[in-house]
């Protein structure tokens, strides 16, 4: 090596030092300031996060293998499963299982529901499209609440039931396998287990979302339609956001939002989910405590965010 080279070298080296000690003073900063949100005061809390592009290491991430209650937003993984099991057919009618599903009252489907409940199930997806199920689960088509959980029950048990459901979803890609349904959803979550999710295993999906490339040979078509049944909206700076958000009211209480932004000028689609669980009952009034899951969780997303502008 001559010493022009050498000195090139030693300099290269340097910087590359200075890069990765100014990398990892932000990220302590980023994390002392997450540490300092779910330290504030109240009850005790349990965060899990996972924020990042869909291919290598995460920006951030904090228990991101450890499970928790995941609400509704175990209903993306479902959308994946429905739409692939029906593909090039999205716009037909989900079929005469469906329907049988809806017309028995004792179907765990069904069951969870009061009669005028499962009337405006009923009414609103017998002979339903794949395509507006999927989008009713999600949210992205306007339902009562009834509706909006029944079309996510008549998706799980289309499936097959809540085992043969988690199946699907272990099976179309390893890095999935956080995910476990237990139950139909608004059933009592203390019969048979909850659904749970990994913050890894939510990310996992929603960045095969993101890219458009779902394992198990799922077409782009579908792909994209499965993106598109997401909620959205738009953001200034990262872009289109689709997002899909859960929440539990009973004990343990739970926040969890999830998403992606499809950046522009050639920058990966950025990834997030952020959950907060309450380890205990609320000391206070559940809505304040509820009304305080809500504003963590944001306020967590907004470093993470602020951190990827930097």
């Amino acid at each position: 090596m001559t010493r022009r080279a050498l000195r090139l070298a030693v300099m290269l080296a340097a910087w590359v030092g200075v890069a990765a000690g100014a990398a990892h003073a932000e990220d302590a900063a980023l994390a002392k300031q997450v540490d300092s949100l779910v330290a504030a005061p109240g009850d005790p809390v349990e965060v899990g996060s996972w924020f990042g592009t869909p291919s290598g290491e995460p920006l951030y991430q904090r228990a991101a293998d450890r499970a928790m209650p995941a609400a509704s937003v175990i209903k993306t993984a479902l959308l994946v499963e429905l739409f692939a099991a029906h593909a090039g057919h999205l716009d037909e009618p989900l079929g005469a299982a469906a329907d049988a599903v809806l017309a028995d009252d004792k179907h765990g489907a069904m069951a969870p529901f009061s009669a005028a409940q499962r009337d405006a199930v009923r009414a609103a997806l017998r002979g339903a499209s794949v395509r507006t199920v999927g989008a009713t689960m999600m949210g992205s088509k306007a339902a009562s609440n009834a509706v909006y959980n029944g079309a996510a029950n008549l998706v799980i048990a289309v499936l097959g039931g809540p085992v043969e459901a988690t199946a699907k979803v272990h099976a179309r890609d390893a890095a999935f396998g956080g995910l476990v349904v237990r139950r139909y959803m608004v059933a009592a979550r203390t019969v048979g287990g909850d659904n749970d999710a990994t913050p890894a295993s939510l990310a996992a999906v929603l960045a095969a979302i993101a890219t458009g490339k779902l394992p198990g040979g799922v077409d782009p078509a579908t792909a994209e339609a499965v993106a598109k049944a997401m909620m959205q909206s738009s953001d200034p700076k990262l872009g289109l956001h689709r997002h899909k958000e859960g929440n539990l009211d009973s004990d343990p209480m739970v926040c969890i939002k999830t998403g992606f932004y499809t950046r522009g000028d050639g920058k990966p689609p950025l990834v997030y989910v952020i959950g907060a669980v309450l380890r205990g009952k609320p000391t206070g009034k559940r809505d304040d405590a509820h009304r305080r899951l809500d504003k963590l969780t944001d306020a967590v997303l907004a470093a993470l965010r602020a951190a990827a502008a930097r």
